[in-house]
């Protein structure tokens, strides 16, 4: 799988968290070294999608963004970077590591899952017993 699909699979699952839960998500990725911004860019409805400018890295981009962020403002900064987490911290933002916060998305698209199951099992069930009932009714 290709660097861009990897990251079209990310976008993809931190959407349905971010639908889901009624979060508001960023994804910064790194374009430090990049020639050129990736493609696939566009922004991506319910997500915030960000590459840093060519000699940034992601790191400068989400420290920026903490900084400039109202105060009363939950940012909650995922990364498995240690010294990051800290620096994140120190400017009021909450962190989480990349593999605790797997097993959270893991939970969420569970649960987003076991919702639709549901939901579709009552409109199945719903569609037959509306149609017993006006079945019954003319009788």
């Amino acid at each position: 799988m290709s660097l861009q699909q990897r990251r079209e699979e990310l976008i993809k699952l931190l959407r349905q968290f971010a639908d889901h839960g009624g979060h508001r998500v960023t994804v910064v990725f790194d374009g430090y070294a990049a020639k050129h911004k990736p493609e696939g860019s566009v922004p991506v409805q319910g997500i915030e999608v960000v590459f840093s400018e060519r000699g940034k890295t992601a790191d400068d981009v989400i420290e920026r963004r903490v900084a400039e962020a109202n105060r009363g403002l939950r940012i909650q900064v995922v990364t498995s970077d240690n010294v990051e987490r800290g620096t994140v911290e120190a400017m009021g933002a909450e962190s989480v590591s990349a593999q605790l916060f797997e097993a959270e998305l893991e939970t969420v698209l569970r649960d987003l899952a076991g919702t639709i199951r549901k939901h579709s099992r009552r409109r199945r069930m719903g569609g037959e017993r509306d149609h017993w009932i006006q079945e019954s009714d003319g009788v």
